[in-house]
């Protein structure tokens, strides 16, 4: 059971998985804040990346139960205004919404959102403002409403974040019927971490992944019995198998590859998970390789350490303006 192994992990507290004795520790930190696709699981919420790079808060994509993870994470959300999507289907950033209002009118948050994302993006971000008018116009708080405009930055390949030593390079991948997509590859320091966004098999995923501390990538992965009636093959062709991702991971080499955005209908809990993994290592990759779940952590210094979700008792109540974690 996913219970099980967090327990497990908590019990070791932290696993160091690799080293690298040369490199030096650059405060590199990945959440993975949501690690489920569409489908709705009691495990998993939507999918939602954030990177800490020195203090320095990176969310990539804005899934259901966003806002929720960011503060079970111990992460105030008025510190996540600096977000990037992968592509505009709606699991991608149906957390939007929340992250972008609650901290604004519950914890004064003055910093506006700026917010990088494919073509088409801008418009999406109209279509939310006049979504939320009423409660935008209406609700009763002493906060400026100019402090809700958000900064968008549409993309193509290339560098599209660079300052204070801190690099986001955006890539194009294949989603089909969510193209325009882009994954994304964070650099800070000598240390790296590369998000796939959703795709299946693209070289350019292995290019812009080669020798990366951390590889986050999709998968999909379905029983025999709906391989064999073939009504997949939708899915299938814009995202990533196992055995897809076997060869990706083999190429690029990361210090450590990491599944997310976890779609395995009709192989639920832990024992999917392990079908996964095994699926993974019989096609070939023999890496360090990790199955994620919600609200994991992963440091990346001379060693990329994982640990378990932190526990939700006796968190504190958000409830001042000034509240800190």
């Amino acid at each position: 059971m996913i219970e099980r192994r967090a327990s497990a992990l908590l019990v070791s507290a932290v696993i160091a998985l690799t080293s690298l004795a040369s490199a030096r520790a650059d405060g590199l930190r990945v959440h993975l804040i949501g690690t489920g696709g569409p489908e709705l699981t009691p495990e998993r919420t939507g999918i939602s990346t954030l990177v800490d790079a020195n203090g320095r808060k990176f969310l990539f994509d804005v899934g259901r139960g966003a806002l929720q993870n960011i503060y079970l994470s111990r992460i105030h959300p008025n510190d996540v205004t600096r977000i990037f999507l992968t592509h505009l289907h709606n699991d991608h950033y149906e957390g939007l919404p929340s992250l972008w209002m609650t901290p604004w009118f519950m914890f004064a948050r003055k910093q506006r959102i700026e917010l990088w994302g494919p073509p088409g993006t801008a418009r999406m971000v109209e279509g939310m403002r006049a979504m939320f008018e009423h409660d935008l116009e209406h609700r009763s708080n002493p906060f400026k409403r100019e402090d809700l405009d958000i900064k968008v930055k549409e993309v193509a390949e290339g560098v599209i974040y660079d300052e204070g030593g801190v690099t986001v390079t955006a890539f194009p991948v294949e989603h089909h019927d969510g193209n325009p997509a882009f994954g994304y590859r964070l650099d800070a320091g000598n240390r790296s971490v590369l998000l796939s966004g959703d795709t299946t098999y693209h070289e350019n995923v292995v290019k812009y992944g080669k020798g990366v501390d951390v590889m986050v990538h999709n998968v999909v992965a379905f029983s025999e019995a709906m391989l064999k009636a073939g009504a997949m093959k939708p899915v299938l062709d814009k995202l990533t198998t196992p055995e897809q991702a076997a060869q990706v991971f083999t190429k690029a080499a990361p210090r450590l590859a990491v599944f997310s955005h976890i779609v395995k209908k009709e192989l639920p809990g832990a024992a999917g998970d392990d079908i996964v993994l095994e699926r993974t290592r019989k096609a070939g990759y023999a890496g360090p390789l990790r199955m994620g779940i919600d609200r994991m952590m992963i440091d990346v210094g001379q060693e990329v350490a994982v640990s378990a979700p932190l526990p939700t008792h006796g968190m504190p109540e958000l409830d001042k303006l000034d509240a800190k974690f």
